[in-house]
Protein backbone atom coordinates (compact mmCIF):
# COMPACT_ATOMS: atom_id res chain seq x y z
CA UNK A 1 0.00 0.00 0.00
CA UNK A 2 1.53 3.47 -1.10
CA UNK A 3 0.17 6.56 1.10
CA UNK A 4 0.04 10.09 0.01
CA UNK A 5 2.46 12.10 1.08
CA UNK A 6 0.41 14.39 3.41
CA UNK A 7 -0.63 11.09 5.80
CA UNK A 8 3.28 10.22 5.20
CA UNK A 9 4.77 13.22 6.52
CA UNK A 10 2.68 13.34 9.69
CA UNK A 11 3.73 9.59 9.98
CA UNK A 12 7.67 10.46 9.87
CA UNK A 13 6.91 13.48 11.68
CA UNK A 14 5.64 11.83 14.46
CA UNK A 15 7.98 8.95 14.88
CA UNK A 16 10.81 12.04 14.88
CA UNK A 17 8.80 13.64 17.69
CA UNK A 18 7.80 10.61 19.83
CA UNK A 19 10.03 11.08 22.44
CA UNK A 20 7.69 14.31 23.50
CA UNK A 21 5.33 12.39 25.59
CA UNK A 22 2.10 15.47 24.72
CA UNK A 23 1.98 14.16 20.97
CA UNK A 24 1.69 10.04 22.31
CA UNK A 25 -1.86 10.53 22.70
CA UNK A 26 -2.67 11.95 19.21
CA UNK A 27 -1.28 9.17 17.33
CA UNK A 28 -4.50 7.40 17.39
CA UNK A 29 -4.89 7.50 13.99
CA UNK A 30 -1.99 6.03 12.68
CA UNK A 31 -2.99 2.91 14.66
CA UNK A 32 -3.00 0.55 11.40
CA UNK A 33 -0.26 2.41 9.78
CA UNK A 34 3.50 0.27 10.24
CA UNK A 35 4.06 3.03 12.58
CA UNK A 36 1.26 2.14 14.71
CA UNK A 37 2.42 -1.21 15.26
CA UNK A 38 5.66 -0.36 15.94
CA UNK A 39 7.14 -1.13 19.40
CA UNK A 40 8.96 1.17 21.56
CA UNK A 41 12.37 -0.96 20.49
CA UNK A 42 11.17 -0.52 16.95
CA UNK A 43 11.05 2.75 17.17
CA UNK A 44 14.78 3.42 18.56
CA UNK A 45 15.99 1.20 15.77
CA UNK A 46 14.10 3.11 13.01
CA UNK A 47 15.58 6.67 14.85
CA UNK A 48 19.00 5.33 14.90
CA UNK A 49 19.26 4.30 11.57
CA UNK A 50 17.56 7.16 9.99
CA UNK A 51 19.84 9.54 11.88
CA UNK A 52 23.06 7.52 10.36
CA UNK A 53 21.50 7.64 7.08
CA UNK A 54 20.99 11.16 6.99
CA UNK A 55 24.41 11.96 8.42
CA UNK A 56 26.89 9.03 6.70
CA UNK A 57 24.59 7.00 3.81
CA UNK A 58 25.69 7.20 0.25
CA UNK A 59 23.76 8.82 -2.30
CA UNK A 60 21.75 5.94 -3.89
CA UNK A 61 22.61 3.38 -1.24
CA UNK A 62 20.10 1.66 0.59
CA UNK A 63 20.22 0.33 4.07
CA UNK A 64 18.04 -1.58 6.11
CA UNK A 65 16.73 -1.75 9.45
CA UNK A 66 14.68 -4.51 11.37
CA UNK A 67 13.84 -5.99 14.83
CA UNK A 68 14.14 -9.29 14.74
CA UNK A 69 12.02 -9.44 17.98
CA UNK A 70 8.78 -8.18 16.00
CA UNK A 71 9.80 -8.46 12.69
CA UNK A 72 9.45 -4.61 12.13
CA UNK A 73 11.51 -3.39 9.66
CA UNK A 74 12.28 -1.01 6.59
CA UNK A 75 15.03 0.38 4.18
CA UNK A 76 16.08 3.82 3.47
CA UNK A 77 17.79 5.64 0.48
CA UNK A 78 19.29 8.75 0.11
CA UNK A 79 18.41 10.36 -2.70
CA UNK A 80 19.82 13.69 -3.21
CA UNK A 81 22.00 16.37 -1.12
CA UNK A 82 21.18 19.78 -1.11
CA UNK A 83 21.36 23.46 0.84
CA UNK A 84 18.14 25.06 1.81
CA UNK A 85 18.33 28.35 3.33
CA UNK A 86 21.74 27.37 4.66
CA UNK A 87 20.82 24.28 5.61
CA UNK A 88 22.87 20.69 4.92
CA UNK A 89 19.62 19.06 3.41
CA UNK A 90 18.68 15.08 2.16
CA UNK A 91 15.81 13.54 0.37
CA UNK A 92 15.01 10.03 1.43
CA UNK A 93 13.35 7.37 0.21
CA UNK A 94 11.67 5.29 3.25
CA UNK A 95 9.50 2.54 3.47
CA UNK A 96 8.80 0.67 6.54
CA UNK A 97 6.69 -2.41 7.14
CA UNK A 98 5.10 -4.15 10.37
CA UNK A 99 2.46 -6.87 11.15
CA UNK A 100 1.56 -6.83 7.56
CA UNK A 101 1.36 -3.21 6.75
CA UNK A 102 3.71 -1.36 4.66
CA UNK A 103 4.41 2.08 3.83
CA UNK A 104 6.86 3.87 1.37
CA UNK A 105 7.31 7.72 0.72
CA UNK A 106 10.30 10.41 -0.18
CA UNK A 107 11.05 12.93 2.84
CA UNK A 108 13.24 16.21 2.71
CA UNK A 109 15.15 16.25 6.54
CA UNK A 110 17.36 19.58 7.15
CA UNK A 111 20.15 19.75 9.47
CA UNK A 112 19.33 22.58 12.46
CA UNK A 113 22.10 24.62 13.77
CA UNK A 114 22.38 22.22 17.32
CA UNK A 115 22.93 19.33 14.74
CA UNK A 116 19.26 17.71 14.71
CA UNK A 117 17.78 16.68 11.52
CA UNK A 118 14.45 17.82 11.06
CA UNK A 119 11.74 16.71 8.38
CA UNK A 120 11.21 20.02 6.40
CA UNK A 121 8.66 18.42 3.97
Amino acid sequence: MILNLHWCRALLFSVLVSAVPALAGNLGFMKDSPYGQFTEQDLVVFNETLNDVLSHGAEGEPRSWSNPKTQAGGEMKPLKSFERKGLSCRTLSITNKAKGRTATGKYDFCKQDGGKWLLTN
